[in-house]
């Protein structure tokens, strides 16, 4: 696992004509003269993508890379996918790169290239902080998607789900960097690639053809760009297993993707909270038409309607898989909020500081500042409150507001008041069972839809004919004063008002976020098998002792009979991690998969069970905000069939069956 989210800076000299170079590798990342013009010729015109996307039949195309570099070769493939593809055609585009370079170091290689700043502007605007793992950008409203690999390319390729239509293997020279074109690179571009795979490459370096021919692809050198004699160019033309299989990896028992050819026609999300919101959303973009049942009769009327709520992401000491999914949608939330809200009319960026719970947590902040695991611009010691963590790019949001956003895009159909009652599927044609509809039932209304996707938190267990999944509800209730009542309040009791000026968001074992319409939000109660719905006085003060901590303020300076509440139920996990895939059947798992039980290494590429186009989106607990814009994305990008924006096995460790395979592991006889 990793010791550290930091990546090496680039160690760069610029030349005199303002082109970057790399010291460590000592070769330039462009040429000056010539760098467009080498890029159209060695990536577009010898991948044959001009006529392969005026032609091109299905909606996304697929372009991986490896060494993402300044982003040239990437912006050349954007600025000519707009002109030669269809206006509802799609390209998205993966590109690894262990040494990324800064984005100030990007703005200066880029303000070299003035007939691409129509693209190269908005790719350094929503350039991302530069972390560890996989970061995914939306460019050209939606029809130009980029995910960018920051870390070592055989570690990046490993973690990829997705089929690659082109490769572009670029990089630093390969007599400069023979490490990056090693056998196992070389087996996951095969893995990832299917019949009809293209490649293009600017050297005729014999470890790369060897590497290329010796995975399967025809390999062959053509005439190179300008003064290089040879280029290698080539193709896999033989025939490869199913997507399925290909990304099993061993683990078919987390197998996410759908082998069907059915087309997505509508799709239906059960739920009108963050997670359904953030889902419908996702897939809408994608041009799929959705339609959102909601029992209730307003948007978000569960946890996910409460007044106001921040992004806490809680980051570890430690690597492990569910770190990496949170730090992912942590960094990837701030950037959608930012993007989808301009205006700051539901999102406000203004920090939050993480204050120690005891003196145990104390050492635990002071470690993770020594480690240095994560970026200053992601993580570093808060100067306002001495002791304490500063998440720079953390801020607050309104859920409420944040939901109806999301759901008024014109590709979604809401329907409140439409309790889902039950579920039954059918295949299309007997022949084909990878096939599938399913008719949704409600007591008013009922319709066929291609995929489900059930984002119903607490109430997921009463639906029949589901595998039972280990959740349970939290109650919490949070409260709101109105800020002259709480100046007032801190006069009489002689503290200053000026802490009631709160501009973060401050944590510990509450949270107070600053105010918003003359009001102060804070809370909140975390109450175990306690199903009341009624605010209670009682949690009135316990609000408000947190609240008086966290400000500084001594013991019942505030009045309960000053507040306001709202009790709603967060749906945890037992396991602690949110459920995010597809679903499969329990009984069909255990019997294919019983060997589990005898040897809890055992691998297998078997995929028991098709995916059935019914998903599950639920447990993201306090952290919602954080985890479901993500996760939205990547169940949109299981339904769409198009690359996912998570690692594999951060993937497997949301996966709805994992629960299924641990209790297989656990019944081992010792």
């Amino acid at each position: 696992m990793l010791t550290s989210y930091q990546l090496d800076s680039p160690e760069l000299s610029w030349g005199e004509d303002g082109a970057p170079h790399s010291n460590l590798f000592d070769d330039v990342y462009f040429d000056k003269e010539s760098g467009l013009e080498e890029t159209r010729h060695v990536f577009l015109k010898n991948n044959q993508l001009s006529e392969r996307w005026a032609s091109l039949q299905k909606k996304t195309f697929v372009i991986a890379e490896t060494g993402f570099g300044t982003g040239l070769n990437f912006l050349c493939a954007w600025q000519a996918f707009l002109t030669q593809a269809a206006s509802d055609k799609q390209l998205h585009f993966i590109s690894v790169e262990k040494y990324p370079l800064s984005k100030s170091m990007l703005t200066a290689a880029l303000n070299m290239w003035p007939s691409l700043n129509h693209y190269s502007q908005p790719l350094i605007d929503a350039y991302p902080e530069v972390c560890h793992g996989f970061h995914h950008l939306e460019l050209a409203q939606g029809r130009i998607q980029l995910s960018l690999w920051f870390g070592d390319a055989e570690d990046g390729f490993a973690a990829l789900d997705a089929d690659v239509d082109a490769w572009f293997l670029d990089g630093f020279a390969p007599s400069k960097n023979p490490q990056m074109w090693s056998d196992t690179l070389f087996k996951h571009i095969h893995r990832l690639s299917h019949q009809g795979t293209t490649f293009s490459t600017f050297t005729a370096a014999g470890i790369v053809r060897r590497g290329l021919k010796s995975v399967g692809f025809e390999v062959r050198k053509v005439k190179g760009f300008g003064q290089k004699r040879e280029m290698t160019v080539g193709e896999l033309n033989q025939p490869t297993p199913p997507l399925t299989e290909r990304m099993s990896q061993g683990q078919s028992w987390f197998n996410l993707r759908s082998d069907s050819t059915a087309e997505v026609t509508k799709v239906l999300v059960v739920g009108a909270g963050l997670a359904g919101a953030n889902t419908a959303y996702a897939l809408a973009k994608q041009g799929i038409r959705v339609e959102v049942w909601e029992q209730g009769s307003v948007i978000a009327g569960g946890a996910s309607g409460n007044p106001q709520g921040m992004l806490y992401p809680k980051l570890t000491t430690q690597d492990s898989f569910l770190n990496r999914f949170y730090l992912a949608a942590y960094l990837h939330a701030t950037r959608f909020y930012s993007a989808l809200d301009k205006q700051r009319t539901f999102w406000d960026p203004c920090g939050l500081i993480q204050l120690p719970k005891h003196d145990k947590e104390a050492e635990r902040f002071q470690k993770l500042l020594q480690q240095q695991l994560y970026p200053k611009s992601v993580l570093q010691a808060s100067t306002q409150k001495p002791g304490s963590l500063l998440l720079p790019l953390s801020g607050w949001v309104i859920p409420k507001k944040l939901c109806e956003t999301l759901l008024s895009h014109p590709n979604i159909q809401l329907r409140l008041n439409t309790a889902l009652k039950e579920l039954q599927s059918t295949t299309l044609q007997p022949e084909d069972k990878t096939a599938i509809r399913w008719r949704a039932i409600a007591a008013n209304h009922s319709d066929t839809f291609s995929h489900v996707v059930l984002c119903t938190a607490n109430d997921t267990n009463e639906l029949s004919n589901l595998p039972h999944l280990p959740i349970y509800p939290i109650r919490g209730q949070v409260a709101q004063m109105n800020i002259e009542d709480a100046v007032n309040a801190c006069l009489q009791k002689g503290e200053s008002a000026e802490k009631i000026d709160i501009e973060q968001v401050l944590c510990e074992f509450g949270y107070v976020s600053p105010p918003i319409d003359g009001l102060i939000h804070f809370g909140s109660t975390y109450d175990l098998k306690d199903q009341d719905t009624a605010v209670r006085e009682e949690g009135h003060k316990r609000n408000l002792t947190i609240l008086e901590d966290l400000l500084g303020l001594k013991g019942n300076t505030f009045k309960t009979e000053d507040c306001q509440g709202r009790v709603a139920f967060r749906c945890a996990v037992t396991d602690y991690t949110p459920i995010v895939g597809p679903i499969q059947s329990t009984e069909v798992y255990q019997q294919a998969y019983s060997t589990l039980s005898k040897n809890a290494k055992w691998r297998s590429d078997n995929i028991a069970e098709l995916n059935q186009q019914l998903y599950v989106n639920i447990g993201h607990g306090s952290r919602g905000l954080i985890s479901t814009p993500l996760s939205g994305r990547y169940i949109a990008s299981l339904i769409a069939g198009t690359p996912s924006p998570l690692e594999q096995n951060v993937s497997h460790t949301l996966h709805p069956s994992r629960f299924i395979i641990r209790d297989l592991k656990r019944s081992q006889k010792v």
